[in-house]
């Protein structure tokens, strides 16, 4: 299990920003704005997060997919994304205490804008998870509970769903 820090995680996630720092004013603002924002408006709790092994967060996508969003029901307003995204968070931290002894923190809710098509749907809430792979210590996946399915490296899902952060929890 590896140890990020406050910085390196902020670093990690910022990677996943789409836009690339351009060559006109107006592109250089609007990246550094887009950075501030995300800054402003995220929450970091801890001075350091704790990563898994990705095959433990697998197990636990498994177990999620069969044992726990079978009997999940959506409810507009009461039990809707971001109460998914707690719920996922909640359950995959008491799921690696009990199977595994660790105590997990490297885990939180992302808040961002979904889109279809390049259309905006509105705002979304998600999992951000810090696992440990061969290639990597800490690297950042996200999750979207509702599915149960992990996003791509291009931040989308199966069903055609593009996710932009704008902030985190963690």
């Amino acid at each position: 299990m590896g140890v990020l820090l406050t910085h390196n995680l902020i670093s990690k996630v910022l990677e996943k920003f789409r836009d690339q720092f351009g060559y006109t004013w107006k592109s250089r603002l609007l990246w550094i704005f887009r950075r501030i924002v995300f800054l402003a408006r995220s929450w970091f709790f801890d001075l350091e997060y704790i990563s898994i092994p990705k095959e433990w967060l697998d197990e636990y996508m498994e177990h999620w997919r069969k044992e726990v969003l079978s009997n999940l029901k959506p409810q507009p307003e009461l039990f809707d994304c971001d109460d998914f995204a707690m719920y996922f968070i909640f359950k995959m931290r008491e799921y690696i205490y009990r199977k595994h002894g660790v105590r997990y923190n490297g885990n939180g809710v992302v808040l961002g804008i979904v889109y279809r098509n390049g259309k905006p749907l509105g705002g979304h809430a998600w999992v951000l998870a810090l696992v440990d792979t061969e290639s990597e210590i800490g690297k950042v996946v996200f999750i979207e509970p509702q599915i149960g399915e992990y996003l791509t490296d291009d931040m989308t899902t199966s069903d055609g769903l593009r996710y932009e952060i704008q902030a985190v929890i963690v």
